[in-house]
């Protein structure tokens, strides 16, 4: 029933943005995570003719990351290339599949406008899609704090009821490294991107800091 209601709204807000950028598709990467999957659904209720999958490796990527040379952390040059390609899509608004926890804790947001999946937390995402992912380093983080659910649990604190002691909670020094990482990205987020609001404080509507 939830992944039902939040479906009805992303699908709302696609429709509204496919509207107001004049275009008829959605160019959606996709890297096979749980995310890509979870968005994948929520974008077929536009119909199938909307969706593009854009994947983040295999043949349509490779040439390019081997023109490019050895370059370190692949699997982020690779979701860059086919950033590229999505944004050369034609008639197509560009999409990334991101977890909120993940956005704001791995330093500037993705240069897709719409981010479908912007305000769903890595641990309500795993409720609905059956996983998460993100970046290592948050990855990393949430191993650190005791779980992804003890992690999000310290950032709604933080972000949601705007809580400045939200994270004082979370063991030696990850409460730290969070505070670091979610610094870090707040330039980028003074940038606007299309996110469907979903919770109380959304990336994009209301969530600069």
């Amino acid at each position: 029933m939830r992944e039902a209601r939040i479906g009805e709204v992303v699908a709302a807000v696609a429709r509204q943005a496919l509207a107001d950028w004049g275009v008829r598709r959605i160019a959606l990467l996709d890297d096979a995570s749980p995310e890509a999957a979870l968005a994948g659904r929520f974008l077929e209720r536009l119909g199938p003719e909307v969706l593009v999958r854009v994947p983040t490796s295999g043949p349509g990527v490779e040439p390019l990351l081997h023109a490019l040379g050895r370059l370190p952390e692949e699997a982020r040059v690779g979701r860059e290339v086919a950033g590229l390609r999505a944004r050369l899509e034609p008639d197509a608004l560009p999409a990334a599949p991101d977890n909120k926890t993940a956005l704001l804790l791995d330093g500037a947001l993705p240069p897709e406008p719409f981010l479908p999946l912007g305000d769903l937390w890595a641990s309500e995402v795993a409720e609905l899609a059956g996983g998460w992912s993100a970046p290592a380093g948050v990855r990393a983080l949430a191993e650190a704090a005791g779980g992804i659910d003890r992690l999000d649990a310290a950032l709604r604190a933080r972000v949601d009821r705007r809580d400045p002691t939200g994270l004082d909670g979370l063991p030696g020094g990850v409460a730290e490294e969070v505070r670091r990482r979610f610094a870090l990205g707040r330039a980028s987020r003074l940038a606007v991107r299309l996110v469907p609001k979903v919770g109380s404080r959304t990336l994009g509507l209301d969530l600069f800091e």
